[in-house]
Order: C-alpha cells, then sequence, then structure tokens
C-alpha cells in the first residue's frame, strides 16, 4: 500500500517563545517541531514575490499573523526597493488592470515579460492616476442620490486591497488631489483641493488632508497660507516625504511643496523665462526634484533642483522625439538616472524609452505580457499609465 509523501507544508505550524537565556524569538515550523530564529523566517519571507505572501498569508492564522506584522511589511518594503520594477496600469473591460515586470537594469535587454496581477471592477475615470510606495491613486465614478459623483480610490496591486473614501463635495468647484507618503511615520496621505473660478481668477478654496489608516477615513481641514492652484492633468510626485506638484500663483508658474508630515506648505518660485517654457512634469531625478520642460525656441531641458534651500537648479539639454511630447502621458526617470517614456495609448508592440543623459542615447524595451493576457487583440486601452521605480508593498491600510 503506497504511503503519502511527508508534505512539510501540508503540516506547517508556527510557534512562537521566547528563550531564558536569549530576547531572540524562536519558531517551531513543521509537524516535527524544527526550530528557527524568527529573523530566519523573515530574512527568507521578505525575499518571495508579493504574490506568494498574499498565498501565505491564508496558511493559517499564525502565519497570517506574522506576515500582517508592521515589522515584517517594513522589512519587506525595504527589500522590494531593492528590486524596482515597472508599473502597467489601464482601464479594460470595465476593470482597472494591473502589470509589472522588472525594470530592465541591463542595456543589452530588449524584452521584459510583464506579469498580471488583478483588475479592480469600476466605472473608471482615466484623465489621472497616481503612485506613491506602492499604492494607487484613480478616481471611480458611482451614483448617488441620482448624480454622479468622482469616489477617490486607493488601491494596492501587491495586496489587492483598494479603499474608498469619502466623496469631497465640491459643488460647481473643481477638485485636485495627489497622494504623498511619510517614510518616517510609515503613513500615506491625500491632499486634497477644491479649486473654483471666480473674476477669471482660478484659485483653491479648501484644503483637506485624510490619513489613510485602519478604521473608517475621514478628511479634515488645513491651512494654506498661499494663494495658488495646481494645474490641471498634472500628477504631483513625493520625494522623502514631500509632495511636489506644478501650480500657479499670481499668473507664475511654481512649484508648490507640501511636507507630508507636518502639513506644511511653501513654494519654490521659476525664474523669469518660465514664461516662454512648458513644465511637463515632475520626476525623481537620483533622489532630487527634477523637471521636465519643453522650450520650442531651443532644446528640451532637465531642471534638477540641486539646493532646495537656495532654490538653486541645474539645466540639463537633452533630446526627445518631436512626437513624444504629444503622445506621452508617463514620463519618469531611473535610479541611474536614465529618463524613462512610454506612449499615453497601446500600442502593439509595446515599447518602454530611455535616454541616457550623459551618452544623449536612446534604448528601446518591448514589454511582452499585457497583449497576451488582457487584451488579447480584441480593444486598445484609451489611456495607458506607466510608473517606473514601482515597490511591492504587502501593508494593508
Amino acid at each position: 500500500m503506497n504511503q503519502e509523501k511527508y508534505n512539510p507544508v501540508n503540516h506547517c505550524k508556527i510557534i512562537r517563545r521566547r528563550t531564558h537565556s536569549s530576547t531572540t524569538s524562536l519558531t517551531y515550523v513543521g509537524g516535527k517541531s524544527e526550530m528557527l530564529p524568527i529573523d530566519l523566517i523573515i530574512e527568507i519571507l521578505q525575499r518571495l514575490p508579493a504574490k506568494t505572501i498574499a498565498k501565505l498569508r491564508c496558511v493559517s492564522k499564525q502565519w497570517g499573523s506574522l506576515l500582517s506584522n508592521p515589522d515584517f511589511t517594513k522589512s519587506f518594503l525595504s527589500c522590494s526597493s531593492t528590486r524596482p520594477r515597472l508599473l502597467f496600469t489601464f482601464e479594460f473591460g470595465g476593470k482597472w488592470h494591473f502589470f509589472s515586470s522588472p525594470q530592465p537594469r541591463n542595456v543589452d535587454e530588449q524584452i521584459v515579460i510583464a506579469d498580471y496581477h488583478m483588475g479592480f471592477s469600476g466605472d473608471w475615470y482615466k484623465e489621472t492616476c497616481q503612485s506613491a510606495n506602492g499604492f494607487i491613486y484613480l478616481y471611480d465614478k458611482q451614483m448617488f442620490k441620482g448624480q454622479i459623483e468622482r469616489v477617490p480610490v486607493i488601491c494596492n496591486p501587491s495586496t489587492g486591497q483598494q479603499v474608498h473614501l469619502p466623496i469631497v463635495r465640491a459643488k460647481n468647484n473643481d477638485l485636485r488631489i495627489f497622494l504623498g507618503y511619510d517614510p518616517i511615520e510609515n503613513e500615506f496621505k491625500v491632499l486634497c483641493m477644491t479649486v473654483a473660478k471666480y473674476n477669471k481668477q482660478t484659485n483653491s478654496r479648501e484644503h483637506k488632508v485624510l490619513m489613510l489608516r485602519k478604521g473608517k477615513p475621514s478628511w479634515r481641514k488645513i491651512k494654506c497660507l498661499f494663494s495658488h492652484f495646481p494645474e490641471n492633468y498634472k500628477n504631483g510626485i513625493c520625494i522623502n516625504g514631500i509632495l511636489y506638484y506644478i501650480a500657479r500663483s499670481n499668473l507664475n508658474t511654481v512649484i508648490a511643496c507640501f511636507d507630508v508630515k507636518y502639513e506644511k506648505f511653501r513654494f519654490i518660485q521659476i525664474d523669469e523665462e518660465s514664461s516662454m517654457l512648458t513644465f511637463l512634469t515632475l520626476i525623481n531625478y537620483k533622489g532630487k526634484l527634477a523637471a521636465l520642460v519643453f522650450d520650442q525656441s531651443r532644446h528640451d531641458q532637465l531642471w534638477v533642483l540641486d539646493d532646495p534651500e537656495n532654490e538653486k537648479w541645474s539645466k540639463h539639454i537633452f533630446h526627445l522625439p518631436t512626437a513624444a511630447f504629444v503622445v506621452i502621458r508617463s514620463i519618469w526617470a531611473t535610479d541611474s538616472g536614465e529618463i524613462v517614456w512610454a506612449p499615453s495609448r497601446w500600442t502593439y508592440p509595446f515599447y518602454v524609452f530611455y535616454y541616457n543623459l550623459e551618452r544623449q542615447s536612446v534604448r528601446r524595451v518591448e514589454i511582452k505580457g499585457i497583449e497576451e493576457k488582457a487584451l488579447m487583440g480584441h480593444y486598445r486601452p484609451e489611456a495607458i499609465f506607466t510608473f517606473t521605480n514601482h515597490v511591492e508593498n504587502v501593508m494593508f491600510l
């Protein structure tokens, strides 16, 4: 008679205790009660993909408790930051889909395969999509009292969690919303502004903040002493706990800076020549704030904020394809300083382009897997958003 082969996973259990002679926690794993230090268990688990962590959470209550522990999620995020990914997200068939692929670091890499995460059902606005530390901000359309309302949604492609935030009533005013992250307190906050037009002048009126934490989220008002309004359809970027976005103040272009931890505003003034320039987007360039600037009379420019206190910029010339600014929605940078862009509409084959500022050379990487796993040639998304340096975050809000 054949005996069933022993599988330790089927008999897996976790029991923690502390020794009398040491403060080190020991963990028993398996039916035969082998002892392993908890630090070793965490070291192994934090190297696994987020999908595997999601499955292991379902093994038992003990596994779920260990993998939901803030110490583990913080350790996993730190390890995930060393293996950044490309994130691709778009609306298709009534769902907002998420794919990711390894971020190519070798200049010889010409093809990467994208893995499918999941799709969130809903009737989504396609104008905006923001990313911060593994979480994504979107707008959903929902019917309330016979009227269509824009509902802010925070979702995590690594865990499948989505959080619908309370609706901000703006009446006839417009809304500008940004997602920020405070690495010191490990907290996410959403900044919301209502924007109104009076006498041909546009200004933000109310400023509200919502902290993302367990429990029912709620908005609270904060003060902003500077008259300004964020430019429409320009996403912000959060670097080291500071949320930056392009804004207008007294008809001048400025860069607004919002300290996520202390909830304070300040502004970076742009020199007089900015009236002749178009600020396309803000990016994280080697840990510094940078702006991609389009100048029709000269060349494309990359402005890097080398000295935030004194607002000193270094300016670099580069060359993107002439049509790039018309068809590109997603422009970012890698840790190594390459400027990355991708088309805002789906093309087959789909390419991501990398521009080396020092060598002034362009390489392209083909992204495979999206067409085969989601689209299958039947439909082309109206808008696709691409993010570099995406990290897998297994924290639950």
